[in-house]
């Protein structure tokens, strides 16, 4: 009779692609069924986000561009204006096609404590919930590639043996997508393998009506799950042979992380020649600090547990160039990129200017002790990429990062 090791390899083989298999680790799957990590090691030493309110746009048409542009050096410039002397560091980058665009960079990355590392467009920092916008341009692949519309329900494609809570049935990919599930949880916001199970056993419906927008990490951490069953890399039936409800989590957490994480490698990074994004943080990356007493540095670690909504590490260049492919064609055909844009998936701040619509994604990430990290990514009018990368809070009041970044925007439309 095979032994637990050879029977949870053949279920392995059975259950989950060629692909996958050959990404995972086994011996530390092994080991972490028999010793499961400690993940209040892994995700303590952080507040996260829950404090920061989002407000969430509407649907954005397309607006025809007429007879205005956006001035980048001018919209540079304001943003310079808020930032320089005010933070520990930042980068920002605007790509323009066929020219140069804009670049500022300013302040250290890491203090002489820490290395003295001075910002450049190849810092790479952890950019929070700017992970969403790259989740929901992963999704917009998985959904094209499998023919699965976005309005189609989610529940079929969960692992078979989650509870299914009420109105559960009625939750849709898109809902999903513009945080209007229905999923609520007023105590935590950390949108772990746990609470993703322990949400769809709860259901909809309960502190939120389903449809209305409520910003909830949960939301874009379901697709952590949903792409690998989506896609076929894990089969939704998987279990471990004689196995233990816990013993499940924990084979699901693993193939679910790294099936996310290879997907999103493949088919949104890759095509935009990105290599080095990462959801853990690693020797010489950025780290967040206090202002404006920066003293020690602190790095976020490995935010895998949390992967789809937060995690990812990236530096500012990576990202404009992962914003450019995925308009240009590179993962879907153009009109699907817009379209997704204007329904607001995986974006916060959306709006109408003369010369178009502009599309930003915000994110920021904080240690109990107050260091920061934040970011703005998105798409200014004329779908200019745009990605601002801080790493402590900005000024005396911490502005909001988007709002400042919007307000410049409609600052600086002139006529062509």
């Amino acid at each position: 009779m095979p032994g637990p090791r050879h029977a949870l390899e053949d279920a392995l083989a059975a259950g989950v692609s060629e692909t996958l298999l050959q990404t995972l680790d086994l011996d530390r799957l092994h080991t972490d069924l028999r010793e499961p990590p400690n993940r209040d090691a892994l995700l303590g030493g952080l507040l996260g986000e829950r404090s920061v309110g989002v407000a969430l746009s509407d649907d954005v048409a397309p607006l025809p561009q007429a007879f205005h542009r956006l001035d980048p050096p001018g919209f540079g410039r304001d943003l310079v204006g808020t930032l320089e002397g005010s933070c520990t560091g930042y980068v920002l980058r605007v790509a323009v096609a066929g020219a140069p665009g804009l670049t500022h960079q300013s302040g250290r990355a890491r203090t002489a404590p820490d290395g003295d590392l001075y910002w450049t467009v190849d810092a790479r920092m952890h950019v929070a919930s700017v992970s969403k916008l790259v989740t929901a341009m992963a999704a917009r692949k998985a959904l094209a590639d499998t023919n699965t519309p976005a309005a189609t329900e989610i529940w079929p494609y969960l692992p078979f043996y989650w509870s299914r809570g009420p109105s559960l049935d009625k939750v849709t990919f898109e809902m999903l997508l513009t945080h209007r599930s229905g999923f609520f949880n007023p105590v935590t916001d950390l949108a772990d393998y746990g609470e993703l199970k322990a949400q769809a056993a709860r259901g909809a419906l309960l502190g939120v009506p389903l449809g209305d927008a409520t910003y909830q990490n949960v939301n874009f951490g379901m697709f952590r799950v949903l792409i690998p069953v989506l896609t076929g890399a894990v089969d939704q039936t998987l279990t471990v042979p004689g196995g233990t409800e816990d013993d499940n989590d924990r084979l699901w957490e693993a193939l679910t992380i790294q099936g996310y994480h290879d997907y999103v490698q493949d088919n949104v990074f890759g095509p935009a020649g990105v290599t080095g994004a990462a959801t853990a943080g690693a020797p010489g990356n950025v780290l967040a600090y206090r202002w404006p007493m920066p003293q020690g540095g602190w790095n976020s670690g490995d935010l895998s547990a949390t992967s789809a909504t937060t995690g990812w590490h990236v530096t500012a260049h990576e990202l404009v160039g992962v914003l450019d492919a995925f308009t240009g064609g590179a993962m879907v055909p153009r009109k699907d990129a817009w379209a997704m844009l204007e329904r607001g998936w995986g974006v916060d701040r959306s709006g109408r200017t003369d010369a178009g619509p502009y599309f930003l994604k915000a994110g920021r990430w904080e240690s109990t002790t107050n260091q920061l990290e934040q970011a703005v990514a998105g798409w200014l009018p004329g779908g200019l990429p745009f990605a601002l990368l801080v790493n402590s809070k900005v000024g005396k009041d911490s502005p909001s990062l988007v709002d400042v970044v919007a307000s410049a925007v409609h600052a600086h439309i002139v006529p062509l």
